[in-house]
């Protein structure tokens, strides 16, 4: 296992080294603007396999991916809407997973056999840079096994960073609490997982003029 320390003054060196693991098929643990993550190349199957395994998480249970730009979200995804887009624009980068349309480019293990996608855009410089320079999306699931909290900074001595091929720690994380989960329906808001963006937020946001 690799263990990174972020260095202000080594950025571009230490992102170049989490790209090439993941360039590699590598498991690679890493901080978000909410909480750490086990990240991977979300195209590769074998990776992503790795990951289920790892946490113990069941086939039945779907990742979501991190994303570093607009167009990103459009090569892995079909018919976003106007309401969509509007929560893109007003939310992203930031604390929420929008669940959208997927195409053919994602592998069902990362879904689960379904037909949408958990999309974010964290606001975090560092992984931001890793996904920019990447140039793909990254598969990204909480770091804790099926059951257990979310973890919000590092402690080295636990079994799962062992079984990942990198570690990156920047202490600990901003936000603390996992991405709120939402789902459009036109204009109807399904809140899948409660976090730091509320529903007001959303509603407001969609029913914004162009």
């Amino acid at each position: 296992m690799k263990y990174i320390k972020i260095n202000k003054n080594q950025i571009d060196e230490q992102v170049k080294e989490v790209v090439e693991i993941i360039k590699n098929g590598g498991i690679v643990v890493i901080p978000t603007d909410t909480v750490y993550g086990i990240s991977a190349d979300a195209l590769n199957e074998k990776a992503v396999e790795k990951i289920y395994k790892i946490k113990k998480r069941k086939p039945s249970n779907p990742c979501s991916i991190l994303v570093s730009n607009l167009d990103m979200i459009k090569k892995v995804t079909k018919n976003i809407s106007c309401q969509e887009e509007k929560i893109i624009n007003n939310f992203f980068p930031g604390p929420l997973t929008l669940v959208i349309e997927k195409n053919e480019q994602i592998p069902d293990i990362v879904t689960s056999g379904l037909n949408t996608i958990g999309v974010r855009m964290p606001q975090d410089e560092f992984l931001l840079k890793v996904i920019e320079m990447f140039g793909s999306p990254i598969v990204a699931t909480s770091l804790n096994l099926v059951g257990e909290k979310a973890k919000t900074s590092i402690d080295i001595n636990d079994e799962i960073l062992k079984k990942a091929d990198c570690v990156v720690d920047n202490g600990p994380t901003k936000i603390g609490v996992a991405s709120t989960v939402v789902r459009l329906d036109g204009k109807d808001i399904k809140i899948i997982r409660e976090g730091p963006i509320k529903k007001d937020m959303l509603q407001k946001a969609i029913e914004e003029e162009i």
